[in-house]
């Protein structure tokens, strides 16, 4: 479910309707996957999990399987 939501996520910030993420997708596998697209994925995932994420945890937006990783602790 969750992997499901992000990739939705993904392809709307991303601008790409094909795009398929799986957990080891990193950064370094997405064109756009920058620094200004880890900001909009930062708010997206906040406001579609209802989770806040503090600065100390951007650096766990470098992979997917991280940002899932954080969702589930957030959502305890």
């Amino acid at each position: 479910m969750i992997l499901e939501k992000l990739q939705e996520i993904f392809r709307d910030i991303l601008d790409d309707e094909k795009l398929v993420i799986t957990e080891h997708t990193t950064r370094d596998d997405l064109e756009g996957w920058d620094s200004l697209g880890t900001v909009s994925i930062i708010a997206a995932v906040s406001e579609e999990f209802n989770i806040k994420i503090g600065i100390n945890e951007i650096d766990m937006f470098k992979d997917v399987n991280s940002i899932v990783s954080l969702i589930k602790k957030k959502m305890e």
